[in-house]
C-alpha cells in the first residue's frame, strides 16, 4: 500500500518536472551553441526563445488575459518583467528566469497537491467490490451495482462499502476517516456505519442506505474540495494590494534605471517585486486548514468560515442531540409498598414489551441492562400518548402517565404525587407502574446528557465565547434542569423553529457574531441565518447538514473548539505568510534599486519567498489542538464540577 503511494508520488513529480526539464535542456543547448560558437547566432537565440515560450506560455496567456480584463495580478508582473528582459536581447537570462519559475512552480504545485490529495485519497478507502446476500447466497459484486436495501456482509478486516444500518452481528469499526475518532467504535444491530470505515473485528450484516456519490465519504470529499476553492475575505486584501503595487514597482524600476543607467537593474526590480508569495499567502493556509479539519471529522464549507470561527461571541445550541444523546434513559427507579427496583422494572418491561413508543424502548433497554427475564404479556393494549395496559400472570399491569392510571381507577396517594412533583422539578418524566389497582413504583426518565459537555463548554469560554445559550422545545422545567446540570449561561424553552431563528436575528442586531449548533430539521432556519451554522453530522438530518457551514462528523461539540482553534491558527498563519512575503519584497526591492541584483538572482530571491510561504502553510496540515497549560488548568478546575454534575444526573 505504501509503495504504491510512493510510486504515485514519484509519477506525479515526474509529470510536474517535464516543463522545467524541457526548458533546462533548451536553455543549456542555447548556451552550448553560443559558448562554442556552433552555428549562427540566430539558432542559439531561437532555442532560448522557444524555451521562454514553452516554459512561460501559461504565464503569458494568464498575464495578457488579466491585463485585458484590467486586472493587475502576479501574472501581469511576470509578463512585464519577461518582455522587458527579452526586449533588451537577454534571451538566455530570460530563459533561465522561466526555468527557475517553472521549477519553483512545479515544487509549489506538488506541495499543494499533496495537501489536497490528503482529502482526495479518502476515496481510496471505499472498496471496489462488496459481498451481498442474494437469494440465500453470498455473492461478490461491484460496488457500483449495489442498491438501497441490499444486505451487505462485511467480514473482519474488510472495509465497509456503503452507508447503512447494521441488521445482524457485532464488531469494532475504525471510523477515523469519517469522524476523526482514534478509537474503534463498537457496532451492533441498529448502529449506523459509513462507507470506507474498517471493520476490525466481528462479522456485520449491513442494510444499504446510501451508495456511490450519496455516501458520507463522497460528500466529505466534495465539500472539502468545494471549500478549498472558495476565497476568504482576507484574500481580497491581497488583490487590492496587487492593484496599487505594480504602479509603485514600475516607478521604482524607473528610478533604478535613472540611478544605474542599466536596463538590467530595472528588470531586476520588476522581477524581485513580483508579489507571488503575497498572493498565495491566504489560499495555501486556507487549503491546509480545511484539509486538517476534514481529517479530524470537522467539515468546513469555505474560507470565510475559517476567518469567522475565532470571532464567535455568542453560541446558541439546540439541546436534543447536541447537549444530550437525543434518546431517553431510565435515570432512577422509585419503588413503593416494599417492592424492589428490579421487580418494578420487570413489571414495566412486560407491559411495554410490544410498545413502539420511545419511552418503552428506554424501559426495555434498562431491563436488558439488568439482565431481567421479560416474558410476553398475555394481553396488550396501548393508549396513544397516555400509557399501556397488559395482562400477565392473572394480574393487570398499567404503565403510563398519572392521568392514565387515575382514569382506570388506580388511586394516587400523597407520597406518589409528591415524588412525581420532585422528579418533574429535576426535568425528568415520571412513568408510573401499577400492579392491579396499586401503584408499586415509578420510573424517572430523562434524555441522557453527554458526559463531555460541561468541560467542553468551559473550554469554549476560554476560547472567547462570551455566552452559551441552550435552545429547546422542551418544557421550561426540563430545560432548566439540563441547563443547570451542564452549566450554560442561559436557556430558552418551548421554542418553535421560527423562535430559534429570531434568537439568532436578535443577537446579530446587537452586533454579535453568532454560532448556532443543531442537528434537526427544526434547526435549519437558525443554522442558515447564523454567522456560522454548525451541524452534528453523524446523527443530524440531511437538511441540517446541507444548511450548515460546518459539519461535525463525530457527535461531539468539542469539534467546535477544534474549529475555533484552527480558525485562529489559520488567521495567524496568513498574517505570518504576509509578513514573510513583505520582508522578501522589501529586501529584494532595496537591493534591486541599488543595483545589487541581476535578473536571475532576483527571480531566485522572489521564488524563495513563494516556497517559504507554501511550506509555512503546509505545516498546518499536522497542527493539532494540544492540551496546554490552559486546558490542564481547566480540567483541574472543572473535574469536581463535572463529577458533581454526574452525581446530580444519576441521583437527582
Amino acid at each position: 500500500m505504501r509503495s504504491g503511494s510512493d510510486g504515485s508520488n514519484h509519477k506525479d513529480l515526474a509529470v510536474l518536472a517535464i516543463v522545467p526539464v524541457a526548458v533546462a535542456v533548451l536553455t543549456l543547448a542555447s548556451w552550448v551553441l553560443a559558448h562554442w560558437e556552433i552555428g549562427p547566432h540566430l539558432l542559439n537565440a531561437a532555442l532560448a526563445v522557444v524555451a521562454i515560450i514553452f516554459g512561460g506560455l501559461q504565464r503569458f496567456t494568464a498575464g495578457f488575459k488579466d491585463a485585458f480584463q484590467r486586472k493587475i495580478t502576479v501574472n501581469v508582473f511576470v509578463v512585464v518583467a519577461l518582455l522587458a528582459t527579452t526586449a533588451i536581447g537577454e534571451f538566455r537570462p530570460a530563459a533561465v528566469i522561466v526555468f527557475i519559475m517553472a521549477a519553483a512552480g512545479a515544487l509549489e504545485s506538488y506541495t499543494l497537491d499533496k495537501t489536497r490529495r490528503s482529502i482526495r485519497d479518502l476515496l481510496d478507502f471505499a472498496p471496489a467490490t462488496a459481498t451481498v446476500r442474494r437469494q440465500g447466497q453470498e455473492v461478490i459484486v461491484p460496488v457500483a451495482e449495489l442498491q438501497v436495501g441490499d444486505i451487505v456482509v462485511v467480514k473482519p478486516g474488510a472495509r465497509i462499502p456503503v452507508d447503512g444500518v447494521v441488521t445482524a452481528g457485532a464488531g469494532s469499526v475504525n471510523q477515523a476517516p469519517i469522524t476523526g475518532e482514534s478509537v474503534p467504535v463498537e457496532k451492533f444491530p441498529g448502529s449506523s456505519v459509513f462507507s470506507g470505515t474498517l471493520n476490525e473485528s466481528g462479522r456485520l450484516e449491513v442494510r444499504t442506505a446510501k451508495v456511490g456519490e450519496n455516501t458520507t465519504l463522497a460528500k466529505i470529499v466534495h465539500l472539502v474540495q468545494e471549500a478549498q476553492g472558495t476565497r476568504a475575505p482576507i484574500q481580497n486584501m491581497a488583490d487590492r494590494f496587487t492593484m496599487w503595487f505594480l504602479p509603485t514597482v514600475v516607478l521604482l524600476a524607473i528610478i533604478a534605471l535613472a540611478l544605474s543607467r542599466d536596463v538590467k537593474v530595472a528588470v531586476s526590480v520588476l522581477l524581485v517585486a513580483c508579489p507571488c508569495a503575497f498572493a498565495i499567502a491566504t489560499p495555501t493556509a486556507v487549503t491546509a486548514g480545511v484539509s486538517n479539519m476534514a481529517r479530524r471529522g470537522v467539515l468546513i464549507k469555505g474560507g470565510i468560515f475559517l476567518e469567522l470561527g475565532h470571532k464567535i461571541t455568542h453560541l446558541l445550541v439546540d439541546k436534543t442531540g447536541t447537549f444530550t444523546f437525543g434518546r431517553p434513559r431510565v435515570e432512577a427507579i422509585i419503588s413503593f409498598n416494599g417492592r424492589g427496583p428490579d421487580e418494578v422494572l420487570r413489571m414495566a418491561c412486560i407491559a411495554e414489551k410490544y410498545s413502539e413508543h420511545p419511552l418503552a424502548r428506554s424501559i426495555l433497554a434498562a431491563g436488558r441492562a439488568r439482565r431481567l427475564e421479560i416474558p410476553d404479556p398475555d394481553q396488550f393494549v396501548s393508549a396513544t400518548g397516555m400509557g399501556v395496559e397488559a395482562r400477565w400472570n392473572a394480574a393487570n399491569l398499567r404503565v403510563g402517565k398519572q392521568a392514565f392510571l387515575q382514569e382506570a381507577g388506580v388511586p394516587i396517594l400523597a407520597p406518589v404525587d409528591h415524588e412525581m412533583a420532585r422528579q418533574s422539578e429535576q426535568g425528568r418524566t415520571g412513568v408510573l407502574v401499577a400492579h392491579n389497582n396499586e401503584v408499586v413504583g415509578m420510573l424517572a426518565i430523562a434524555d441522557e446528557i453527554r458526559p463531555e459537555i460541561p468541560e467542553t463548554l468551559r473550554l469554549l469560554k476560554t476560547m472567547g465565547v462570551q455566552r452559551i445559550t441552550m435552545l429547546t422545545g422542551d418544557h421550561p422545567r426540563v430545560a432548566e434542569a439540563v441547563a443547570r446540570a451542564i452549566g450554560v449561561d442561559g436557556f430558552q424553552a418551548e421554542l418553535l423553529p421560527e423562535h430559534k431563528q429570531e434568537s439568532v436575528r436578535a443577537l446579530q442586531a446587537e452586533g454579535r457574531v453568532v454560532g448556532m449548533i443543531g442537528d434537526g430539521i427544526n434547526d435549519a432556519p437558525a443554522l442558515a441565518l447564523a454567522d456560522v451554522g454548525i451541524a452534528m453530522g453523524s446523527g443530524g438530518t440531511d437538511v441540517a447538514i446541507e444548511t450548515a457551514d460546518i459539519t461535525l462528523m463525530k457527535d461531539d461539540i468539542s469539534g467546535v473548539a477544534d474549529f475555533m482553534w484552527m480558525s485562529a491558527k489559520v488567521l495567524r498563519r496568513i498574517k505570518l505568510n504576509i509578513v514573510f512575503s513583505m520582508i522578501y519584497n522589501v529586501i529584494g526591492l532595496t537591493l534591486g534599486v541599488f543595483g545589487v541584483m541581476t535578473p536571475i538572482i532576483a527571480v531566485i530571491f522572489q521564488e524563495a519567498g513563494c516556497i517559504t510561504v507554501v511550506f509555512s502553510s503546509t505545516l498546518l496540515l499536522w497542527s493539532k489542538r494540544g492540551a496546554g497549560k490552559a486546558r490542564s488548568a481547566l480540567a483541574a478546575r472543572g473535574l469536581a464540577a463535572v463529577g458533581s454534575t454526574e452525581a446530580v444526573v444519576a441521583s437527582g
